[in-house]
């Protein structure tokens, strides 16, 4: 398939390893009280393949993973206000669903104090099943292999989906979203987003 991939996802994955720069950098002043991981997941779009099988292996050995958060496409805006998206919805385990909201929650108030210029985050939770209640990022990105092993997790992403309520602003999806004019990446809008999951991440690290 003839796309590059500038947005989904290279933008993602160079914001994993832009954070993992950074916070290996704050750590030399005094590591975390947790392990931080920085996991680039192959095969997502065949089935979640490669982060499938990274949580199934990792709940075989009983890890203790408190937090996963997942950056898919990052890097496309093109007008204000540079809205972006966290996803923690996950009907299937209401109290999975409530530790994934914690975390939304937490690059939500980390935001302002990381990316001053984002306007607050969108976040979707799943208030039923199917349809308008469900969550539309639930199971359809590599959080949801952590979801539905147990473990609390949030998926980050441009302003992609309507909603979730009706003052949200209108969605800016990537006009070529799995085309081969995915050639356009926002590196200051991407980097913003990077921040405040980069904060959230070394945060719960710290707890």
């Amino acid at each position: 398939d003839p796309a590059p991939g500038a947005d989904d996802d290279a933008s993602g994955m160079a914001g994993v390893l832009a954070i993992a720069e950074s916070l290996a950098a704050a750590a030399a002043g005094g590591p975390p009280r947790r392990t931080l991981r920085f996991v680039l997941f192959n095969a997502e779009e065949h089935g979640l393949v490669g982060s499938k099988a990274y949580v199934r292996d990792q709940a075989a050995v009983g890890a203790p993973i408190v937090a996963a958060f997942q950056m898919d496409m990052i890097g496309f805006n093109a007008k204000d206000p540079r809205a972006f998206e966290v996803h923690a919805g996950y009907w299937p385990l209401p109290e999975v669903q409530e530790r994934s909201r914690v975390l939304a929650e937490r690059v939500a108030r980390l935001t302002p104090q990381v990316s001053s210029t984002l306007p607050p985050p969108q976040l979707y939770l799943s208030r039923g099943p199917s349809g308008a209640d469900r969550d539309p990022a639930e199971r359809r990105s590599d959080h949801a292999s952590f979801q539905e092993r147990g473990y609390a997790a949030c998926a980050v992403s441009e302003d992609f989906f309507a909603g979730p309520d009706p003052s949200a602003p209108a969605p800016e999806p990537n006009p070529n979203y799995h085309r081969d004019g995915d050639t356009f990446v926002d590196f200051e809008y991407a980097a913003d987003i990077a921040r405040a999951v980069g904060a959230a991440a070394w945060v719960t690290a710290s707890m």
